[in-house]
């Protein structure tokens, strides 16, 4: 295992902690735990040893040959020794302490080190013992919490320290083995804080994706607080959010793979795409800050496939109303300007289209067999012998039901202009006051009807109307007396 190997499974896969064995051991000492490991596989009996921090769950076989496996790897085994707990010099109480289960004990010895080299083990100790309690912990409460900034804390301690390193260049040459250098050692020091970071960065996404979203923000402020580069930070975050970025890259060229022999599944395409991407992106902002990069580029490259998507899908169907629904939703995913005015713009172009396309007066969608045509004229000239005006027809999207509401209320008007000339006719003739209340009535209740057959909107509203109107245009073919 090399650094960039580290996961949140780190001290299930630690040699050292599987084997039992101390990080001082020996390659006979790692010979000879093989062998008992092989009689007790035939013997039926399984090959666990109890050590230091024993696990609640105990490893399988496959776990502990992987372990003998990497501590035949001096690279992986050198990185296993920096997560695992070195031995004190002398009398060696907390080794001991650990050994009989008294890890409480241990830790008080690590705490009462003086400085030196063997505070420099003291600390790394802390800081390795702090690290297993915390990824073991359930859930990330407040006891877990000071657990993390502990672990980080005692971690920056032991990556500033010279001297912990020079035991780590001493360490490596003990181990006498060509592919391990100095050079080896400072790599190692150099990509510790990203490795850690690592860890927190993948609990932190594993959290959001479970549905933990108050551990998901206690991570990432550990991660915050940890004192390391943000630079460093937002580098662990983004390798974390990779499965989600990726994949919502893989939806977006789905959808524009999809879309070329059919433009008409537009809709259909970008709605998938939009609902899919949905939980994908919900991780990336509850672990990032919204205005990050990631997220920006994320909701960006989904608002641009969807509006490709609705793009080809209008062009083929003219069904505005459906596209609009779905630019609305890619709207509030892209994030930055040039993304969000070309979806405005677009939303816009929909909407006019819209607009003459669908019932005026009630935004049904239209019958071209039922559209109000109206004819309109102005810039009337009186000039000596002749009078000139220009005209103009308007047409206005109708639907079926409000052209038969409009010819009803021809009717209704019609009816009740003739009924309220029989009323008056009536009442001048001497009428009978009974046959006259009864007039009166009809008048009444036609006038309801004529209220009730209005339009939604007035013809006045409609904007190529309403422009000519305010130019001073009038309804008609011509000027009267022409």
């Amino acid at each position: 295992m090399t650094l960039a190997d580290v996961k949140p499974d780190l001290y299930r896969e630690n040699a050292f902690r599987i084997t039992g064995l101390p990080v001082r051991a020996t390659a006979r000492d790692v010979r000879r735990h093989t062998d008992r490991l092989l009689l007790m596989e035939r013997l039926g009996k399984t090959g666990t040893t109890r050590g230091m921090l024993p696990p609640e769950r105990p490893f399988d076989e496959d776990a502990t040959q992987r372990a003998v496996q990497r501590l035949r790897d001096p690279v992986a085994r050198l990185a296993d020794e920096l997560f695992w707990l070195w031995p004190m010099d002398g009398d060696d109480a907390a080794t001991a302490a650990l050994l009989r289960g008294e890890p409480d004990d241990a830790l008080h010895v690590w705490e009462r080190t003086e400085p030196g080299p063997a505070g420099a083990v003291a600390t790394h100790n802390i800081a390795v013992f702090s690290l297993v309690k915390a990824l073991e912990s359930d859930g990330l409460d407040d006891t877990c919490l000071r657990l993390w900034q502990r672990a980080y804390g005692c971690w920056a301690e032991v990556i500033a320290d010279d001297t912990f390193w020079d035991l780590m260049r001493a360490r490596a040459e003990e181990i006498d083995d060509p592919r391990l250098t100095a050079r080896t050692v400072r790599r190692m020091r150099d990509d510790l804080p990203a490795a850690l970071l690592s860890i927190s960065a993948q609990l932190a996404a594993r959290a959001v994706r479970e549905g933990r979203l108050r551990d998901a923000r206690r991570h990432v402020g550990v991660m915050s607080g940890s004192g390391q580069a943000s630079l460093l930070v937002d580098d662990a975050l983004r390798a974390a959010l990779e499965p989600e970025t990726s994949r919502m890259k893989a939806l977006c060229e789905s959808a524009y793979q999809q879309l070329k022999p059919d433009p008409g599944r537009g809709d259909e395409l970008a709605e998938r795409l939009l609902d899919d991407a949905k939980p994908l992106l919900r991780v990336l902002t509850e672990v990032l800050p919204g205005d990050h990069g990631a997220v920006r580029d994320a909701g960006d490259d989904l608002a641009h496939a969807a509006l490709a998507c609705v793009v080809a899908f209008v062009n083929a169907t003219k069904e505005n109303r459906r596209a609009l629904e779905l630019l609305d939703h890619a709207l509030a995913l892209a994030c930055t300007d040039p993304v969000r005015d070309r979806v405005q713009e677009n939303i816009d172009i929909i909407g006019d289209n819209l607009s003459l396309s669908a019932c005026f007066f009630c935004g049904r969608d239209q019958d071209p067999a039922a559209v109000l045509v109206r004819n309109m004229y102005g810039d009337v000239n009186h000039l000596q012998w002749r009078t000139t005006w220009r005209t103009a027809t308007i047409q206005v999207p109708r639907c079926a039901r409000c052209k038969g509401r409009a010819a009803r209320r021809q009717i209704v008007i019609t009816a009740l202009v003739l009924l309220v000339f029989a009323t008056v006719i009536a009442f001048v003739a001497g009428i009978a006051v009974e046959f006259g209340l009864i007039l009166i009535g009809l008048d009444v209740l036609l006038l309801t009807q004529v209220v009730a057959f209005a339009p939604g909107r007035a013809l006045e509203e409609f904007p190529p109307v309403r422009d000519l109107l305010l130019k001073r245009w009038k309804f008609g073919e011509r000027p009267r007396g022409t």
